[in-house]
């Protein structure tokens, strides 16, 4: 697996990858319509590289097809990083490729950016990436109750980081 810029056709992939409402709130938390365009997510990660210089990465497997997509922003006040927007093509989950997209965002973030934190967040019940998450070193850090409502569901927030060794 490889990193590299996002490029904005992966947003096909992306797009095909977010295919159930449930899914796409827990991934997006609703800051995109749903459905999504593939113009609905390159304007807003355009809005997002320029209010907070958040940048876009694409994993992709060896043969250059995109595998998964995270965004990364950077805080140089606090030397530190916040993940969003992670997904991995549900076509290959459950192989290992989610948490070699995580190590080497991480890897980046402290090697080639300099950081010294990473953090995200994600919904407390979405317990395969919360599983996923520790597996690669996140620890939870902060807990928010019942902040986000889908449907008849109430779900908390978890904040989840990793520091550098």
């Amino acid at each position: 697996m490889r990193l590299r810029p996002y490029r904005k056709r992966d947003a096909g992939a992306v797009v095909n990858w977010i295919k159930e409402e449930r899914t796409h709130a827990l991934w997006c938390a609703n800051l995109l319509p749903f459905p999504f365009t593939e113009q609905d997510f390159n304007g807003y990660l355009e809005e997002m590289e320029e209010q907070r210089g958040s940048s876009g990465f694409t994993a992709t497997l060896e043969d250059g097809t995109p595998a998964g997509f995270f965004q990364m922003g950077i805080n140089p006040v606090l030397n530190s990083g916040f993940l969003g927007f992670v997904v991995v093509d549900p076509g290959i989950r459950g192989k290992g490729y989610g948490e070699q997209m995580l190590r080497l965002a991480v890897k980046y973030a402290f090697e080639i950016a300099g950081l010294q934190s990473v953090a995200l967040h994600v919904f407390d019940c979405n317990t395969p990436a919360i599983g996923l998450y520790k597996k690669t070193g996140f620890q939870e850090t902060a807990v928010t109750p019942e902040c986000f409502a889908f449907r008849d569901e109430v779900w908390g927030r978890c904040k989840m980081e990793i520091t550098v060794n």
